[in-house]
C-alpha cells in the first residue's frame, strides 16, 4: 500500500478539509474537554459505560451512548481482534459533528457482517448525523456495502473493504464500499478494495459509488482489485470529483465475454433516467490500471460513460490524463 501526495489536484478547500482530518495514532493522546472518547474491546460488554477500563463490545452500542452526549467531536478507539455488529450501525441520533473510528494498536481490528441482520447491510450509515474519519479498520462480509454516506467531509484512510456483496453474504442487494449519496467533500486515500463481488447483477458493485449530487470528493493512492461491477461509479449531478494514483486490477464483468455490457470501466458516470444530471469536471489522473475485466480477460477501459436503454450516455463526464495500462500488475 502507498500514500501519494495527490492531494494538490484538487482545491485549496478540499485540502483544508484533508490536513484537518484526525491522524491515525498507535495510543490515545489525552482528550481535549470538547470531546468524548469511548472504548471498543472484542472482550467489553454493551453494559459498560464505555471507558478504558469498562470497553463496549459493539459500535451500535457507541452510538446510542453518543446520542446522550452534547460535545462538538468523540472518538471511538478500537482494540484488535473481530466484532459482529447485529445490524447496520446508524448515525443518525449522534449529535457530534465529527466522530473518529480509530484503531489502538498496529494490527487492524476487523469488523465482520456475517451475523447482522435486516435489509439494509451496511456496516454503516451517516443518516444525515456527523461526518466520520475511520481509519486502520477492516470489514468484510457486507451484502449491500460498506459506508453508506450522506453527510459531508468524511475521511476514510488506510482501510480495507473486502468480501462485500452477495456473493459473499446471499439473498439482496449489493451496491458498493462506499455508497455516496449527496456526499460531498470525502478524502478516501490509502484504502483497498477487493473481492466486491455479485453473483446476482454482477455490474451493480463497486469499490467507490458516488451519486445525487455528490461532489468534490478524492480517492487517491487505493487500490481496486476483483470487482465485478465498475471500481468507480459516477452517477446523476456529480462534478468535479478527483481519482488519482490507484490501481486498477480485474474488475467489471462483462456477463461471460459476451460483451453485454460495452461501456464498462474503471470509472464510469452512468445515467438510469433521461432526467439525471450529467456531470462535469470529474477527473482521472495517473492510474494504473492491468486492463483486465473481472474474469481474466483484458480489453476493459480506463474510463468511460454508459445508460439505461433509451437514454443518452454522458460522454465527457468523466475525463483523464497521465493514465497508464501496465499488464504486469
Amino acid at each position: 500500500m502507498r500514500f501519494r501526495s495527490s492531494l494538490a489536484l484538487v482545491s485549496a478547500a478540499v485540502i483544508a478539509l484533508t490536513t484537518g482530518a484526525v491522524a491515525h495514532a498507535a495510543a490515545p493522546p489525552p482528550m481535549a474537554q470538547a470531546e468524548t472518547a469511548l472504548y471498543l474491546s472484542p472482550t467489553g460488554s454493551d453494559t459498560n459505560d464505555g471507558s478504558v477500563d469498562a470497553p463496549l463490545l459493539t459500535l451500535t452500542r457507541a452510538a446510542a451512548l453518543l446520542a446522550g452526549i452534547d460535545t462538538e467531536s468523540a472518538t471511538v478507539w478500537i482494540e484488535p481482534g473481530t466484532y459482529y455488529e447485529p445490524a447496520v450501525v446508524s448515525w443518525s441520533r449522534v449529535p457530534q459533528s465529527t466522530v473518529s473510528l480509530l484503531s489502538t494498536g498496529a494490527d487492524r481490528p476487523t469488523f465482520d457482517g456475517s451475523r447482522a441482520t435486516g435489509n439494509l447491510h451496511y456496516w454503516l450509515n451517516t443518516a444525515r448525523g456527523p461526518s466520520l474519519v475511520v481509519e486502520g479498520l477492516r470489514v468484510i462480509n457486507y451484502r449491500t456495502g460498506g459506508i453508506r454516506m450522506d453527510t459531508d467531509g468524511n475521511v476514510v484512510r488506510d482501510m480495507v473493504f473486502e468480501q462485500l456483496g452477495n456473493a459473499h453474504v446471499p439473498d439482496g442487494a449489493g451496491y458498493a464500499a462506499l455508497h455516496l449519496l449527496g456526499s460531498s467533500g470525502n478524502e478516501i486515500s490509502d484504502t483497498t478494495f477487493r473481492d466486491l463481488e455479485n453473483v446476482a447483477c454482477p455490474g451493480c458493485m463497486h469499490g467507490v459509488y458516488a451519486a445525487n449530487g455528490s461532489s468534490d470528493n478524492v480517492v487517491t493512492g487505493s487500490d481496486f482489485d476483483r470487482i465485478t461491477g465498475d471500481p468507480v461509479r459516477l452517477r446523476n449531478n456529480t462534478h468535479r470529483n478527483v481519482f488519482s494514483d490507484n490501481t486498477f486490477s480485474e474488475s467489471g464483468d462483462f456477463l461471460g465475454g459476451g460483451n453485454r455490457w460495452p461501456h464498462r470501466a474503471m470509472a464510469s458516470f452512468w445515467r438510469f433516467t433521461a432526467n439525471e444530471v450529467c456531470g462535469t469536471d470529474n477527473v482521472l489522473v495517473g492510474n494504473v490500471s492491468d486492463g483486465r475485466q473481472y474474469t481474466g480477460e483484458p480489453g476493459q477501459k480506463l474510463f468511460g460513460s454508459g445508460a439505461e436503454a433509451g437514454v443518452e450516455r454522458c460522454p465527457t463526464a468523466v475525463l483523464g490524463h497521465g493514465n497508464t495500462v501496465d499488464p504486469a500488475l
